[in-house]
């Protein structure tokens, strides 16, 4: 038998370097040793679920509005996940359409519109004949809780799971779900969530449906009884900085009014309406109310505080009732910015009290971007355009009587999304198809309206619309829901017969380009300019809590931001 290394250095060494030589390789054993039990701890500590996921989202807040004034956040709001987190600055969405309900349930669940089948906040069904929104339950046994006014709302249109209920699947989570609109709540939530509350405008109160509860819980009629959105009535909006230091001008081209008020300048007031409160909402005290309402859903429902990680998910909709008005330019939506900062610090402060900044994970996004107004964008040299949609439908529906004869060859004449639908009874009549009356208005569409292509049920269907723009199409289409013709309008463009605001909808950078930012010990903090889609959340987040991503997700996890990979 061959004597050991040791054995065979111990006759040509020493005595004493023998022993020298032995200590050194017993330490470095013990040094190696340290190491992997302190990169093991590491692992270990990055692979514990934490106590509260709380999930972010703000509702028309693009990716550049971080940018352009960081100076002026607080150090404990967005700077907390702009600093302290991952931030991914190159995140965007990958469908059409580009609006608030479909927004919020493809973060949430990783999957697009052709999937989780929330197609825009309304969409035509063709089944009835008329326009659904997204948050309508057809069980007629579904009620308002909280108001005398009705609601029939609930997840009952989306197709799938979110990331709430791959929790609730996997830690037993506590999930309360929050925002000032019904589809800002509820997408997020899941489908059985704790709770999904919202505001009801006309009442100033959160209410909920039956869906969810028979009865609102004490904490909620607690909060309500304060009667917050009352105070704001008649109170001034005035800007956070001076006027110096605010990008553009106040009195830029094609901004809007706030209610009640004649001119589109600051500062602004909180006038009445017949409506109730919904003046208030599109403001930035619409935030503070909501803020004050998730920092009591922390406390009422002790999210948190059990042996399970439990989940909040926050929508703030003031930004939307900003930025339609008076445009992603202007001094509204900048203060807007800058006032939504301190609401999540104060947020992110009682969620430290409470438990524990080390103790949570964090993930801030938007539903979607928006559009610069078409007079603003003009002054700017850019080929932008309003069209009327509407008019747009009645010239096509005359040149195809002209081409083909009399009759009614559409199911509808409005076409918001520009999703056109045909009216197949008069096609079978005229011994027509799709397939030959698709060109016909395509090059009608191509020579009188902004419109840069059409694509086809059946392209979408095939996956055969090119680009990065037939792409995003295919996957916002839903085979059960879709138009028969979508209309894809230029940049710039945008359907309406007004002189004044914006929208969003379209597939261009400026409504897809979104900050994605998460927070917590399952991330390494920086910048990461990775190519990372909306789709993409649920599968990281997912991955950072070890459970299985949502089931209808078609996002990637980006390894490269996790603690543990």
């Amino acid at each position: 038998m061959r004597p050991s290394f040791v054995k065979r250095l111990a006759c040509a060494v020493s005595i004493q370097d023998y022993l020298r030589i032995r200590c050194e390789i017993m330490r470095s054993r013990f040094v190696f040793l340290l190491v992997a039990l302190f990169f093991g701890i590491v692992v270990a500590r990055a692979a514990e679920p934490p106590k509260l996921v709380v999930t972010i989202i703000v509702d028309q807040m693009r990716y550049d509005y971080l940018e352009r004034s960081p100076e002026k956040f607080t150090n404990e709001g967005f700077r907390l996940l702009t600093e302290r987190g991952a931030f991914m600055t190159f995140a965007r969405y990958n469908y059409f359409p580009t609006v608030t309900a479909p927004g919020h349930a493809s973060y949430s669940s990783g999957s697009p519109p052709s999937v989780h089948g929330i197609i825009g906040n309304d969409w035509f069904d063709k089944k009835t004949g008329k326009d659904l929104n997204a948050c309508t339950d057809s069980n007629t046994n579904v009620v308002a809780i909280g108001t005398t006014n009705k609601s029939s709302a609930s997840p009952h249109n989306f197709n799938g799971a979110t990331i709430a209920d791959q929790m609730r699947l996997a830690f037993n989570s506590k999930v309360i779900s929050v925002s000032i609109k019904d589809r800002g709540a509820i997408m997020p939530g899941g489908k059985k969530p704790k709770g999904a509350f919202w505001m009801d405008g006309k009442m100033g109160r959160f209410i909920t449906t039956s869906y969810y509860m028979t009865n609102l819980p004490s904490w909620v009629s607690e909060f309500n009884d304060k009667q917050i959105p009352q105070s704001y009535m008649g109170k001034k909006w005035e800007r956070l900085f001076d006027e110096k230091e605010y990008l553009f001008t106040d009195a830029a081209k094609g901004e809007g009014k706030m209610h009640g008020e004649t001119n589109s300048v600051f500062p602004h007031t909180i006038n009445t309406s017949t409506n109730g409160f919904e003046t208030v909402l599109p403001s930035p005290f619409g935030d503070e109310i909501l803020a004050q309402f998730a920092i009591a859903a922390i406390d009422g429902e002790e999210l948190g505080q059990g042996p399970q990680t439990d989940m909040l998910c926050v929508s703030f909709s003031a930004m939307d009732g900003v930025g339609h008005p008076f445009g992603p330019y202007s001094h509204e939506v900048q203060d807007e910015m800058f006032r939504l900062d301190r609401q999540l610090e104060k947020l992110f402060q009682h969620l430290d009290e409470k438990v524990g900044l080390g103790n949570i994970f964090v993930v801030l996004t938007a539903d979607h971007g928006v559009m610069p107004t078409v007079e603003f964008a003009q002054s700017m040299g850019l080929d932008a355009k309003r069209w009327d949609g509407g008019k747009f439908m009645t010239n096509l529906q005359t040149h195809l009587e002209k081409q083909f004869g009399a009759g009614s060859y559409f199911r509808k004449m409005t076409i918001p999304l520009g999703d056109i639908f045909l009216n197949h009874d008069t096609l079978r009549e005229k011994q027509l198809t799709p397939a030959l009356i698709a060109p016909v208005i395509r090059e009608f569409a191509l020579t009188n309206a902004p419109i840069q292509t059409v694509f086809t049920r059946d392209q979408l269907l095939e996956g055969r619309a090119p680009g990065w723009i037939g792409q995003c199409y295919i996957n916002g289409y839903n085979a059960e829901r879709g138009a028969d013709l979508m209309l894809v309008g230029k940049p710039f463009a945008i359907g309406g017969t007004g002189s004044s605001g914006t929208g969003h909808g379209s597939v261009f950078a400026y409504d897809t380009r979104v900050p994605v930012l998460f927070f917590g010990k399952a991330f390494k903090p920086g910048r990461y300019s990775d190519e990372f889609y909306i789709t993409d959340i649920a599968a990281t987040l997912c991955a950072a809590l070890h459970i299985e991503e949502p089931p209808g997700s078609i996002g990637k996890p980006c390894l490269r931001i996790l603690a543990d990979q």
